[in-house]
């Protein structure tokens, strides 16, 4: 989508086939709404149809143009979230409509123009955003052109915002597209293929390891987890390295592009949906992507290990041990605890960049979407200020996460009597047995682990959101980096 300026006192003018109109509800017929348009929504304030409550939407018209209020709440309560979700709302509007493009009014002075210019593109990209996927018929008419008119304060910090919004959104509406596509197509080679693709030219180096150079450098964890699947595992690695930095950080994404159990098979019951199982590592795709366009002044590694997970004569038994990069051995357990075993290689690998931050990113445990649910990421980290800048990065960005323990006690339940480690505890405390597991592997990194096993699929719905892959962590980390040039 292409997101642009509207002109100064363009709005009596604007003839977009949708014109949505974002209004608080202290102020509901502003200075900025031209006479005409003033007449249309006062009207629907006399009869209460429309009084300016946060995210409600009323559709009028002005002559033949369609005319959707949007509330934004209290004016003094307005936060970026806020703008976000009612350009989503617009958005979706117009997609609903089958129009080309919408045309966004609004001024929220309690938001920052940057932070406001940033949350308006992001949410017309995310509220527009349709998976079309395989279907024979045609697809609907997509939303390609957002014209924002603003009248708040700031108009370059504003339109500076729009920019890096636009940015932002694409990104993670890419990382979207990554995980809807059914296993079938979105192999690891694909994956790989898709990402190279994006970045081809962009500044961002990438490397894809193959599965002869990983058996030659001993990842065991991806490689054994690779061995009931035809589909060939591999290793994608991504750098962009700007000319001057001070900081390097370093994401790791889970990829596994299908997740049956293994020998551990899981229930029938919607594994179709265990495609989403790699949307850890299109978060990583997809914040590289953006970081491409937006060309931080901090160096950042990607690491994505991408295999599939199968039952099959070959497949990987409950008591096997493996030998991890970097020689940590694992006692397989339960082949459907998988994703910490390819993670495993990678908090490895990760090592040897020696980063500043290292943070991953895993649809890692059911556990943790019975303790949060779908609004919130798990996050387990030992460091406070690092926490403490993840979690604004993530509060600002509208993907929130929630600290939870990182003790070595946890530790304790992971010890086998035949290797190092095993890769599977009680059934109490998955989230966190399972992130203490990975922290082994983290050794003395400065390192943070996100579960998104509840946010990025199937999210509750809303403005931004309609089901499927959501694309979280795209811009949280974004933001992370970001705050640290």
């Amino acid at each position: 989508m292409k997101v642009t300026m509207g002109r100064a006192g363009g709005l009596a003018r604007e003839r977009a086939p949708l014109l949505a109109l974002l209004l608080t509800s202290d102020d509901p017929t502003p200075a900025w709404l031209s006479a005409e348009l003033k007449v249309v929504v006062k009207v629907s304030v006399a009869v209460k149809d429309f009084i300016g409550k946060e995210l409600e939407s009323v559709f009028v018209y002005r002559g033949a143009q369609r005319v959707v209020l949007v509330g934004l709440g209290d004016a003094k309560k307005v936060k970026a979230e806020t703008l976000r979700r009612a350009a989503g709302a617009a958005a979706r509007r117009a997609r609903a409509l089958k129009v080309e493009s919408i045309a966004i009014a609004g001024a929220a002075h309690a938001v920052a123009p940057y932070e406001a210019g940033r949350a308006l593109a992001e949410g017309a990209q995310l509220g527009a955003y349709a998976f079309h996927g395989s279907k024979s018929e045609k697809p609907p008419t997509p939303v390609r052109v957002a014209t924002i008119h603003w009248s708040g304060r700031g108009g370059a910090t504003f339109v500076e915002g729009l920019r890096v919004g636009t940015v932002t959104g694409g990104a993670q509406c890419f990382a979207r597209d990554l995980g809807n596509q059914p296993a079938n197509i979105a192999t690891p080679t694909w994956l790989a293929n898709q990402a190279a693709r994006a970045l081809r030219g962009r500044g961002v180096r990438m490397k894809v390891v193959r599965k002869g150079e990983l058996e030659r450098r001993g990842y065991g964890g991806v490689l054994g987890v690779a061995r009931g699947s035809h589909e060939p595992p591999l290793f994608m690695e991504f750098e962009w390295r700007p000319r001057s930095y001070k900081k390097t950080v370093c994401l790791v994404g889970k990829g596994l592009t299908f997740d049956s159990g293994g020998i551990s098979l899981k229930p029938a019951a919607n594994m179709e949906e265990m495609k989403f199982d790699m949307c850890g590592g299109a978060a990583v795709i997809g914040a590289f992507a953006a970081l491409a366009e937006l060309k931080p002044k901090v160096r950042v590694i990607g690491l994505v290990p991408s295999t599939e997970n199968m039952p099959g004569g070959s497949a990987i038994k409950p008591g096997d041990v493996l030998t991890t990069y970097g020689g940590i051995t694992v006692e397989v357990i339960n082949t459907d605890a998988e994703g910490r075993l390819i993670l495993a290689d990678a908090l490895g690998r990760a090592k040897e960049f020696e980063p500043d931050y290292t943070v991953d990113l895993a649809t890692l445990t059911g556990a943790c979407v019975v303790a949060l649910g779908h609004r919130a990421s798990g996050l387990f980290c030992a460091n406070d200020d690092f926490t403490k800048r993840l979690r604004e990065a993530g509060d600002v960005a509208g993907e929130r996460l929630w600290p939870l323990p990182l003790w070595d006690d946890y530790l304790d339940e992971m010890k086998s009597p035949v290797a190092d480690l095993k890769n599977s505890g009680s059934r109490f405390g998955g989230a966190v047995t399972a992130a203490a597991f990975l922290k082994k592997f983290a050794g003395d990194l400065n390192w943070a682990h996100l579960d998104i096993a509840g946010t990025a699929w199937d999210t509750p719905r809303n403005e931004l959101y309609e089901g499927g892959a959501s694309g979280v962590g795209v811009r949280m980390l974004v933001r992370f980096i970001e705050a640290l040039e």
